[in-house]
């Protein structure tokens, strides 16, 4: 059989609210959390992304032939193309998630997923 014990904390020790043991507020606190965890998210992968180009440059795409590689249109030369589809694409997810966004502070919870599922 296995007890438990509890001990009581000494009030003095608790943190009764009041001034922030870090002299900032919660929201400031958890964005510089975010902005830590930003950088090291990219730092860590471009750190990959540079060694993968190292370990194996001969089989990296060279940068003067990414526009020959449109999907569905063979080696053809669509640079133009091939940026309106990226800029379409980064468009369409910028609206989307402006309508969750606004979903959500309707509180429709299926328009918040459905947008979010696009």
């Amino acid at each position: 059989m296995s007890g438990e014990v509890s001990q009581a904390i000494d009030p003095k020790v608790l943190w009764g609210g009041g001034r922030s043991p870090f002299s900032m507020s919660y929201g400031k606190m958890m964005m510089w959390f975010f902005l830590i965890s930003d950088a090291l998210t990219f730092g860590g992968l471009l750190t990959a992304l540079g060694y993968m180009r190292h370990r194996f440059g001969d089989v990296w795409p060279k940068s003067e032939e990414v526009f020959y590689h449109f999907p569905f249109a063979g080696h053809t030369h669509l640079p133009l193309l091939y940026v309106a589809m990226m800029t379409f694409i980064l468009i369409v997810s910028s609206v989307t998630m402006v309508l969750a966004v606004e979903a959500g502070h309707r509180m429709d919870k299926k328009k918040v997923t459905l947008w979010l599922a696009l």
